[in-house]
């Protein structure tokens, strides 16, 4: 995703009078950083930058300066991959790192160049006196973990009809394969009715889609006496219209406590019957091993529970293949669960050692060739089971809510339960539409007006 900012007031106050300032921010992840960079891109504007979303940037002007706002999740390739371009694009540009930025992260940018600017995930507020500071020549590091809840600041959207409400941060489990913890620190939920108010302003201002979003949005509330369902039921009361909430992931063990009331919700037309819930492992002895603390059985409690109270939920997981001392059964227990729960999508992630995580350290680490094999048989199975999957709704009729430009002249819906449908017509960004399933591909449903 790239964002121009052109400066504003700020021309007048900071260099002198006619000049025009770039600054192109680039941003990777989940919807946590997409919501993370649409609040840097408010934040900018707030401080007298004009803004405008591009997809395509080379017949622009060049940036005075670069904000990346990275993901270190599945570790540092991708980021860093992402710095590298950037550098052969704008070589002399002053740049600032942000998001999952990690010690090894940063050494390695110091490394590239003594030059980068890098600042926490905590320091969002921050940014726009960061960026005046890069303009006039120096270098910031900035890894203050003091910050406020990220409620409230001012955003432009990626999309205009899609709200990202952070609803907490941090993670209440320390896998032993993952840095979140590391990055985000314990669980912090935000006050529930700030978060119905966020949701409700944005729901007014014509937003069609809600998204609830955390690193683990499923333990909102365990730290405050609440939860996520109890959270959703508030959002419901207050923001009265034609919209849909998107629940974010959670993890099974935290959802198992209150999957009932959590059914209630999805009872409300406004909620898309959808859940992510990463199960990473189809073998007790890996998710043991991971510190994942639910067992397979866990995972499948809430599967059959969901597709017994709805006949088209739809549920995404995760799978880590070649974790340290992962043996072909382990690997095929993965694949039978991937089988028989029959997800709508699954995350699929090569086992990356981050450094500082216990995982890292494990013995019998699985070779890389083998990860990459293992991979590919998980794709091929995951992609028969979804077409299956997808299969089944052929000839069915759906409502379904535009919200993208699809591939090939098409646009791309929304059904009730979030399968992407896509559709041919003259539509435009959150019409509500009714079509009819004609044909299913892995990925997405194809739909036709009646």
């Amino acid at each position: 995703m790239g964002i121009w900012l052109r400066l504003g007031s700020l021309e007048e106050k900071y260099f002198g009078v006619g000049l025009t300032f770039m600054i192109l921010l680039i941003s990777q992840g989940c919807s946590v950083n997409l919501s993370e960079s649409e609040q840097i891109a408010g934040l900018l504007a707030k401080n007298g930058f004009e803004v405008k979303f591009e997809s395509k940037t080379g017949s622009r002007s060049s940036p005075k300066a670069i904000v990346l706002n990275l993901c270190t999740v599945k570790g540092d390739s991708s980021a860093l991959k992402a710095v590298r371009v950037a550098k052969e694009n704008y070589p002399k540009t002053p740049m600032l790192i942000t998001g999952c930025t990690t010690p090894e992260l940063l050494a390695s940018l110091q490394k590239m160049d003594k030059a980068i600017s890098v600042a926490s995930t905590h320091a969002v507020e921050r940014i726009p006196e960061i960026v005046k500071k890069m303009l006039a020549g120096k270098t910031v590091l900035d890894f203050e973990k003091e910050h406020s809840p990220k409620l409230g600041l001012p955003k432009i959207r990626k999309n205009s009809i899609v709200g990202i409400v952070s609803i907490a941060e941090g993670c209440m489990d320390a896998c032993s394969f993952c840095s979140t913890r590391m990055v985000k620190g314990k669980l912090k939920s935000y006050d529930a009715l700030k978060i119905a108010d966020e949701a409700k302003i944005l729901v007014e201002s014509g937003c069609k889609e809600i998204w609830l979003t955390a690193q683990d949005a499923g333990c909102y509330g365990f730290d405050s006496g609440t939860d996520l369902a109890e959270l959703a039921m508030q959002i419901l009361s207050s923001a009265k219209g034609d919209y849909r909430i998107r629940v974010g992931m959670g993890n099974p063990r935290h959802i198992l406590g209150y999957a009932e009331k959590l059914a209630e919700v999805y009872r409300d037309e406004r909620v898309f019957r959808f859940l992510h819930l990463p199960v990473q492992s189809g073998s007790d002895r890996i998710l043991q091993a991971m510190k994942r603390k639910h067992s397979v059985e866990d995972y499948k409690k809430l599967v059959e529970f969901f597709y017994s109270e709805f006949s088209d939920f739809a549920i995404s997981t995760d799978i880590i293949v070649g974790f340290p001392g992962e043996t072909q059964d382990d690997f095929k227990q993965s694949l039978d669960l991937i089988r028989w729960s029959k997800p709508t999508g699954c995350n699929r992630t090569r086992f990356v050692p981050r450094k500082g995580t216990l995982a890292a350290k494990m013995p019998s680490q699985i070779p890389s060739e083998e990860k990459y094999a293992r991979s590919a048989e998980l794709t091929k199975i995951f992609s028969e089971v979804a077409l299956q999957n997808n299969s089944k709704y052929i000839g069915t009729e759906q409502s379904i809510l535009i919200d993208e430009i699809g591939k090939r002249n098409s646009w791309l819906g929304r059904a009730n339960n979030y399968k992407p449908v896509a559709v041919h017509g003259d539509y435009k960004i959150g019409d509500r539409i009714k079509v009819r399933i004609k044909a299913a591909e892995t990925f997405a449903l194809i739909g036709e007006t009646p």
